[in-house]
Protein backbone atom coordinates (compact mmCIF):
# COMPACT_ATOMS: atom_id res chain seq x y z
CA UNK A 1 0.00 0.00 0.00
CA UNK A 2 1.71 3.20 -1.15
CA UNK A 3 1.89 6.26 1.09
CA UNK A 4 -0.11 8.30 -1.46
CA UNK A 5 -3.04 5.96 -0.85
CA UNK A 6 -3.11 6.35 2.92
CA UNK A 7 -6.23 7.96 4.37
CA UNK A 8 -4.74 10.25 7.02
CA UNK A 9 -8.06 11.61 8.31
CA UNK A 10 -8.32 8.95 11.01
CA UNK A 11 -6.74 5.80 12.38
CA UNK A 12 -8.83 2.68 12.91
CA UNK A 13 -8.16 1.48 16.46
CA UNK A 14 -9.20 -2.14 17.02
CA UNK A 15 -9.30 -2.65 20.77
CA UNK A 16 -8.41 -6.23 21.70
CA UNK A 17 -6.09 -8.39 23.79
CA UNK A 18 -4.14 -11.59 23.17
CA UNK A 19 -6.91 -13.71 24.69
CA UNK A 20 -9.09 -12.79 21.69
CA UNK A 21 -6.46 -13.67 19.10
CA UNK A 22 -8.89 -16.13 17.50
CA UNK A 23 -11.04 -13.16 16.45
CA UNK A 24 -8.34 -11.36 14.50
CA UNK A 25 -8.39 -13.42 11.30
CA UNK A 26 -12.19 -13.32 10.90
CA UNK A 27 -12.37 -9.64 11.93
CA UNK A 28 -9.79 -8.42 9.42
CA UNK A 29 -10.99 -10.84 6.72
CA UNK A 30 -14.46 -9.29 6.95
CA UNK A 31 -13.09 -5.75 7.25
CA UNK A 32 -11.10 -6.17 4.05
CA UNK A 33 -14.05 -7.79 2.26
CA UNK A 34 -16.74 -5.35 3.41
CA UNK A 35 -14.57 -2.21 3.33
CA UNK A 36 -12.72 -2.58 0.06
CA UNK A 37 -11.68 1.08 -0.04
CA UNK A 38 -10.14 1.02 3.45
CA UNK A 39 -6.83 2.89 3.32
CA UNK A 40 -6.63 4.08 6.92
CA UNK A 41 -3.76 3.08 9.20
CA UNK A 42 -4.85 0.48 11.76
CA UNK A 43 -3.65 0.04 15.35
CA UNK A 44 -4.49 -3.36 16.84
CA UNK A 45 -4.38 -3.27 20.63
CA UNK A 46 -2.49 -6.40 21.71
CA UNK A 47 -0.53 -7.37 24.81
CA UNK A 48 2.55 -9.09 23.36
CA UNK A 49 1.57 -10.43 19.96
CA UNK A 50 1.85 -9.15 16.39
CA UNK A 51 -0.57 -9.69 13.53
CA UNK A 52 -0.48 -9.07 9.79
CA UNK A 53 -3.15 -9.27 7.13
CA UNK A 54 -2.45 -8.82 3.42
CA UNK A 55 -3.74 -5.53 2.05
CA UNK A 56 -4.09 -3.80 5.42
CA UNK A 57 -1.63 -1.60 7.31
CA UNK A 58 -1.82 -3.00 10.86
CA UNK A 59 0.43 -1.89 13.71
CA UNK A 60 0.19 -3.94 16.97
CA UNK A 61 0.42 -1.99 20.22
CA UNK A 62 2.13 -4.75 22.27
CA UNK A 63 1.08 -2.81 25.35
CA UNK A 64 2.58 -5.27 27.87
CA UNK A 65 6.02 -5.72 26.36
CA UNK A 66 7.74 -3.40 28.87
CA UNK A 67 5.52 -3.75 31.95
CA UNK A 68 7.77 -6.24 33.79
CA UNK A 69 4.93 -8.73 34.32
CA UNK A 70 2.52 -6.14 35.71
CA UNK A 71 -0.95 -6.72 34.27
CA UNK A 72 -2.32 -3.50 32.81
CA UNK A 73 -5.97 -2.58 33.11
CA UNK A 74 -8.31 -2.29 30.13
CA UNK A 75 -7.97 1.50 30.20
CA UNK A 76 -4.18 1.47 30.58
CA UNK A 77 -3.90 -0.75 27.50
CA UNK A 78 -6.20 1.53 25.52
CA UNK A 79 -4.22 4.62 26.58
CA UNK A 80 -1.02 2.97 25.36
CA UNK A 81 -2.65 2.08 22.04
CA UNK A 82 -3.88 5.66 21.62
CA UNK A 83 -0.35 6.91 22.22
CA UNK A 84 0.62 5.06 19.00
CA UNK A 85 -2.00 6.89 16.94
CA UNK A 86 -0.55 9.64 14.75
CA UNK A 87 -3.85 11.15 13.58
CA UNK A 88 -6.07 13.52 15.57
CA UNK A 89 -9.09 11.25 14.99
CA UNK A 90 -9.64 7.57 15.71
CA UNK A 91 -12.36 5.21 14.56
CA UNK A 92 -12.90 2.97 17.60
CA UNK A 93 -13.76 -0.69 16.98
CA UNK A 94 -13.39 -3.96 18.91
CA UNK A 95 -12.22 -7.32 17.63
CA UNK A 96 -15.66 -8.92 17.82
CA UNK A 97 -17.44 -6.27 15.73
CA UNK A 98 -17.63 -8.60 12.72
CA UNK A 99 -18.78 -6.53 9.75
CA UNK A 100 -21.63 -8.17 7.86
CA UNK A 101 -22.57 -5.58 5.18
CA UNK A 102 -20.56 -3.21 2.96
CA UNK A 103 -19.30 -0.24 4.98
CA UNK A 104 -20.51 3.22 3.93
CA UNK A 105 -16.96 4.55 3.88
CA UNK A 106 -17.90 7.77 2.10
CA UNK A 107 -20.18 8.73 4.99
CA UNK A 108 -17.42 7.99 7.52
CA UNK A 109 -14.99 10.14 5.53
CA UNK A 110 -17.56 12.96 5.41
CA UNK A 111 -18.05 12.81 9.16
CA UNK A 112 -14.30 12.74 9.76
CA UNK A 113 -13.88 15.79 7.55
CA UNK A 114 -16.61 17.55 9.52
CA UNK A 115 -14.73 16.85 12.77
CA UNK A 116 -11.50 18.12 11.26
CA UNK A 117 -13.18 21.37 10.26
CA UNK A 118 -15.17 21.76 13.49
CA UNK A 119 -13.00 21.01 16.52
CA UNK A 120 -15.96 21.41 18.88
CA UNK A 121 -17.21 17.98 17.75
CA UNK A 122 -15.61 15.42 20.06
CA UNK A 123 -17.37 12.21 19.01
CA UNK A 124 -19.66 10.84 16.30
CA UNK A 125 -21.36 7.50 16.93
CA UNK A 126 -21.75 5.39 13.80
CA UNK A 127 -24.22 2.74 14.98
CA UNK A 128 -27.49 2.50 16.87
CA UNK A 129 -25.83 0.10 19.32
CA UNK A 130 -24.23 3.07 21.06
CA UNK A 131 -25.72 6.01 22.93
CA UNK A 132 -29.37 6.06 23.93
CA UNK A 133 -31.96 8.84 23.41
CA UNK A 134 -32.80 11.63 23.85
CA UNK A 135 -31.28 13.01 20.66
CA UNK A 136 -31.53 16.58 19.39
CA UNK A 137 -31.61 17.81 15.80
CA UNK A 138 -28.21 18.92 14.54
CA UNK A 139 -28.86 21.83 12.20
CA UNK A 140 -25.43 21.75 10.54
CA UNK A 141 -25.95 18.28 9.04
CA UNK A 142 -29.27 16.43 8.90
CA UNK A 143 -27.40 13.11 8.77
CA UNK A 144 -26.45 13.63 12.41
CA UNK A 145 -28.14 14.21 15.77
CA UNK A 146 -26.80 15.65 19.03
CA UNK A 147 -26.50 13.17 21.88
CA UNK A 148 -28.31 14.95 24.71
CA UNK A 149 -26.42 15.83 27.89
CA UNK A 150 -28.52 13.41 29.96
CA UNK A 151 -28.48 10.55 27.43
CA UNK A 152 -27.77 7.04 28.61
CA UNK A 153 -24.45 5.64 27.38
CA UNK A 154 -23.31 9.10 26.34
CA UNK A 155 -19.95 7.34 26.48
CA UNK A 156 -20.10 4.16 24.43
CA UNK A 157 -17.52 1.64 23.23
CA UNK A 158 -19.48 0.90 20.08
CA UNK A 159 -18.14 1.88 16.65
CA UNK A 160 -17.57 5.61 16.40
CA UNK A 161 -15.23 8.43 15.50
CA UNK A 162 -13.45 10.10 18.39
CA UNK A 163 -11.17 13.05 18.71
CA UNK A 164 -8.15 11.34 20.19
CA UNK A 165 -7.53 13.90 22.94
CA UNK A 166 -11.21 13.83 23.95
CA UNK A 167 -11.25 10.04 24.29
CA UNK A 168 -8.10 10.18 26.40
CA UNK A 169 -9.65 12.82 28.65
CA UNK A 170 -12.50 10.47 29.64
CA UNK A 171 -10.34 7.42 30.36
CA UNK A 172 -9.33 6.55 33.92
CA UNK A 173 -6.47 4.10 34.34
CA UNK A 174 -8.21 1.93 36.96
CA UNK A 175 -11.36 1.26 34.91
CA UNK A 176 -12.31 -1.68 32.73
CA UNK A 177 -14.47 -1.26 29.62
CA UNK A 178 -17.73 -1.77 31.47
CA UNK A 179 -16.79 0.84 34.10
CA UNK A 180 -15.66 3.24 31.39
CA UNK A 181 -19.11 3.22 29.80
CA UNK A 182 -20.99 3.56 33.11
CA UNK A 183 -18.74 6.02 34.95
CA UNK A 184 -17.48 7.72 31.78
CA UNK A 185 -21.09 8.52 30.93
CA UNK A 186 -21.47 10.18 34.35
CA UNK A 187 -18.39 12.26 33.64
CA UNK A 188 -19.66 13.15 30.16
CA UNK A 189 -23.06 14.19 31.52
CA UNK A 190 -21.26 16.83 33.59
CA UNK A 191 -19.13 18.09 30.71
CA UNK A 192 -20.68 19.94 27.78
CA UNK A 193 -18.68 18.35 24.99
CA UNK A 194 -20.47 18.11 21.65
CA UNK A 195 -21.24 14.43 21.01
CA UNK A 196 -23.11 13.45 17.84
CA UNK A 197 -24.55 10.25 16.46
CA UNK A 198 -25.69 9.15 13.02
CA UNK A 199 -29.39 9.89 12.40
CA UNK A 200 -30.83 6.45 13.11
CA UNK A 201 -34.08 6.98 11.25
CA UNK A 202 -32.09 7.86 8.14
CA UNK A 203 -29.46 5.12 8.25
CA UNK A 204 -31.55 2.26 9.57
CA UNK A 205 -34.83 2.86 7.76
CA UNK A 206 -33.67 4.32 4.45
CA UNK A 207 -29.97 4.06 3.70
CA UNK A 208 -28.86 1.07 5.77
CA UNK A 209 -26.34 1.05 8.61
CA UNK A 210 -23.03 2.84 8.21
CA UNK A 211 -21.15 -0.06 9.85
CA UNK A 212 -23.29 -3.16 10.25
CA UNK A 213 -22.22 -5.76 12.81
CA UNK A 214 -23.79 -8.02 15.42
CA UNK A 215 -23.82 -6.44 18.87
CA UNK A 216 -21.47 -8.04 19.89
CA UNK A 217 -19.80 -11.09 18.40
CA UNK A 218 -18.57 -12.52 21.71
CA UNK A 219 -20.54 -12.28 24.96
CA UNK A 220 -18.90 -13.31 28.24
CA UNK A 221 -16.26 -15.22 26.30
CA UNK A 222 -18.69 -17.16 24.10
CA UNK A 223 -19.92 -16.73 20.54
CA UNK A 224 -23.10 -14.85 19.71
CA UNK A 225 -25.54 -17.28 18.08
CA UNK A 226 -25.69 -15.23 14.83
CA UNK A 227 -21.94 -15.33 14.14
CA UNK A 228 -21.78 -18.79 12.45
CA UNK A 229 -24.22 -17.56 9.78
CA UNK A 230 -22.09 -14.48 9.07
CA UNK A 231 -18.87 -16.51 8.91
CA UNK A 232 -20.43 -19.21 6.71
CA UNK A 233 -21.79 -16.60 4.30
CA UNK A 234 -18.27 -15.19 3.93
CA UNK A 235 -16.28 -18.45 3.87
CA UNK A 236 -14.67 -17.78 7.24
CA UNK A 237 -13.76 -21.08 8.91
CA UNK A 238 -13.31 -21.29 12.69
CA UNK A 239 -13.82 -23.90 15.42
CA UNK A 240 -16.80 -22.59 17.40
CA UNK A 241 -16.56 -25.45 19.90
CA UNK A 242 -13.53 -23.90 21.59
CA UNK A 243 -15.56 -20.99 23.00
CA UNK A 244 -19.03 -22.43 22.70
CA UNK A 245 -22.22 -20.38 22.31
CA UNK A 246 -23.63 -17.81 24.69
CA UNK A 247 -27.09 -18.40 26.14
CA UNK A 248 -28.62 -15.28 27.63
CA UNK A 249 -29.66 -15.51 31.26
CA UNK A 250 -33.08 -14.28 32.45
CA UNK A 251 -33.29 -10.53 33.08
CA UNK A 252 -33.41 -10.84 36.86
CA UNK A 253 -30.15 -12.81 36.97
CA UNK A 254 -28.43 -10.24 34.75
CA UNK A 255 -29.58 -7.46 37.10
CA UNK A 256 -28.19 -9.37 40.09
CA UNK A 257 -24.81 -9.77 38.33
CA UNK A 258 -24.74 -6.04 37.54
CA UNK A 259 -25.50 -5.17 41.17
CA UNK A 260 -22.69 -7.44 42.37
CA UNK A 261 -20.25 -5.68 40.05
CA UNK A 262 -21.30 -2.28 41.35
CA UNK A 263 -20.96 -3.12 45.04
CA UNK A 264 -17.74 -5.13 44.71
CA UNK A 265 -15.75 -1.89 45.04
CA UNK A 266 -17.97 0.59 46.92
CA UNK A 267 -15.42 3.41 46.91
CA UNK A 268 -15.06 3.21 43.13
CA UNK A 269 -18.84 2.89 42.80
CA UNK A 270 -19.45 6.12 44.75
CA UNK A 271 -16.75 8.16 43.00
CA UNK A 272 -17.79 6.84 39.61
CA UNK A 273 -21.43 7.73 40.13
CA UNK A 274 -20.39 11.21 41.22
CA UNK A 275 -18.63 11.61 37.89
CA UNK A 276 -15.03 11.85 39.06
Amino acid sequence: MGSSEINDKYTILVNSCDGFEDCWVPFFTLLEKKWKSCRSPIVLNTEFKSFVHDGLSIKPSKSHQDTHDRKLTWSECLIRALDMVDTSLVLYMQEDYFIQEPVQSGVIDDFAELMIKDRSIKHIGLTDHGSEPPFIEFNNDKRLCIIAQNAGYRISTQAGLWRKDALLSYLRSEENGWMFEIFGTKRAQKKKDLFLTANRELYNSHQGEIISYVHTGIIKGQWHADIPRIFNDNNVVIDFNIRGYYKEKPYIFRKIETTKKLVKNPIKFITGMLGY
